[in-house]
């Protein structure tokens, strides 16, 4: 299904706020290492005055197939069919529309996994772009929005993220990809809090692993 092109963005301005805040973290020394494999795994408590108790979480890991470019493995991380393949708490999604014609900023509803019939799914309403800071860097920004369009859908929780964002920055190895996120899910128990803070970062790894053996996928359209 082709993703509808808005004449109006209501969502404007919260790409720059979640830019800005990612690279905060992105710069922050206060991430403490938890796991260092192929994958890097980092966790820092989340800030006082933010709601959430879920620590902030940050994976990272290198690229190093040959001949992928940075536009190619952006788009990778935008399409929604291949991403069942990487991300074991991910349910689908629903790209609402788009605020370009290139479809770099989309509104888009996000289903994640509880554990029926205990916990219910968790669903996020998420203003996501992608920006190409240069030729070598990208990112995509992520934070949720509100939109009466687009309510808690039936029988999940509306979790809110403050941000979640990829970065992949070529260097001389490969392509460093790394992928930081803050994220209130809304009331979990402690064991499940605690699971999805391991594999969330860790859904860099399994990305990597994803495109380096069935090579890059195009952005949804």
């Amino acid at each position: 299904m082709t993703i509808p092109v808005a004449a109006t963005n209501p969502h404007a301005d919260q790409p720059a706020k979640a830019l800005e805040y990612l690279k905060t973290l992105e710069a922050s020394t206060d991430f403490v290492l938890s796991s260092k494999a192929k994958i890097s795994i980092w966790t820092m408590p989340p800030p006082a005055d933010m709601e959430g108790n879920m620590p902030i979480t940050k994976g990272q890991g290198l690229i190093t197939k040959e001949g992928l470019t940075l536009t190619q493995i952006l788009d990778s991380l935008r399409n929604a069919q291949s991403r069942y393949k990487w991300d074991p708490r991910y349910e689908g999604l629903e790209v609402v529309e788009a605020y370009d014609n290139e479809k770099n900023h989309c509104l888009i509803l996000s289903l994640q996994k509880g554990q029926w019939p205990i916990i219910s799914g968790r669903d996020f309403l998420i203003s996501t772009k992608m920006i190409v800071e240069s030729e070598t860097k990208g990112y995509i920004v992520q934070n949720s929005v509100v939109d009466s369009r687009k309510g808690e859908q039936k029988g999940r929780v509306r979790g809110h993220i403050h941000v979640a964002g990829w970065i992949v920055e070529k260097t001389e190895e490969g392509f460093m990809v790394t992928y930081i996120s803050h994220v209130n899910p809304q009331n979990l128990p402690a064991a499940l809090l605690n699971l999805i803070a391991t594999e969330t970062p860790a859904c860099c790894g399994t990305f990597i692993q994803h495109l380096e053996k069935n090579g890059p996928s195009p952005a949804d359209q």
